[in-house]
């Protein structure tokens, strides 16, 4: 067995480590967790506990992952955001609890170039985080997604992240295969992209919405809505039924949901 694991790393006792690693001074990786093999943790990455990490996964950056993921092999996650003129900048990527992520998906960190020019998609963004602290450079995963192989998801996106209680089901928020999430989209909890699915820059859709296969997303998309086609085929009961909604509930979340949007595309009517 051959790793580098440079003095500094903080590495709990009972944390499994593969072959041919290279763990950086400053790393940090909780209890129960397993590093496979030709894995590249960097200096400012935080791991929780009990997370599998696959063979060949790269963490760069400020990448924080917390408790029960699994990230299945030739993820690479923390490399900087690509946004013409601002490529260089290195934010963060905060991924939350219990989601399971598949190979060789991409997830950018954060910039915060947006900020003076368009200071609302702060506020929009982080609608369901903490005041306390500053998001605007993060890339965030929630909790209970299911990300399937060969996504995509640039800097500032939003996944996961809305005001729907856990259904019975392990996850919430579904990404399948081949989909790609621009800069500053947001995939609020409860919602499923198909296979093929491209969500064009600053767009949000809402808790519970449904994407058909190969969509092409380009606005803003109401809660538990169904797009077929490019087109809203209106309310999606088979979601409101895994989240217990009835249609008083989403009407209200449809009210927040405007009332929160950046008003930068128009909405799927």
């Amino acid at each position: 067995m051959y790793e580098i694991i440079e003095k500094g790393a903080q590495i709990a006792d009972d944390v499994k480590i593969g072959n041919f690693c290279v763990i950086k001074s400053g790393a940090k990786i909780g209890k129960g967790s397993i590093i496979d093999d030709f894995c590249f943790i960097d200096s400012n990455v935080e791991i929780g506990e009990n997370n599998h990490i696959c063979t060949g996964v790269h963490l760069k950056g400020k990448v924080k992952i917390g408790n029960n993921n699994f990230i299945e092999d030739n993820c690479i996650f923390g490399l900087p955001s690509k946004h013409i003129g601002y490529h260089f900048y290195q934010g963060r990527v905060i991924i939350g609890d219990n989601n399971f992520i598949g190979q060789n998906c991409t997830i950018d960190c954060g910039n915060n170039h947006l900020s003076d020019k368009r200071p609302e998609l702060k506020t929009y963004l982080a609608c369901d985080l903490p005041e306390s602290e500053d998001f605007e450079d993060a890339t965030i995963i929630g909790n209970r997604c299911y990300i399937l192989n060969n996504v995509t998801i640039h800097h500032n996106c939003r996944v996961g992240l809305g005001n729907l209680p856990d259904c019975a089901k392990e996850y919430d928020t579904i990404i399948c295969s081949g989909c790609c999430l621009n800069g500053f989209v947001q995939l609020r909890k409860g919602a499923e992209l198909s296979s093929g699915t491209f969500v064009r820059e600053f767009a949000s859709l809402g808790e519970g919405c449904v994407a058909a296969m190969l969509s092409h997303i380009v606005k803003d998309v109401l809660p538990f809505s169904s797009i077929l086609k490019n087109k809203n085929r209106g309310y999606a009961p088979t979601f409101m039924a895994k989240f217990s909604q009835t249609k008083d509930d989403v009407d209200k979340l449809r009210e927040k949901f405007q009332a929160k949007r950046s008003g930068i595309l128009k909405l799927y009517e």
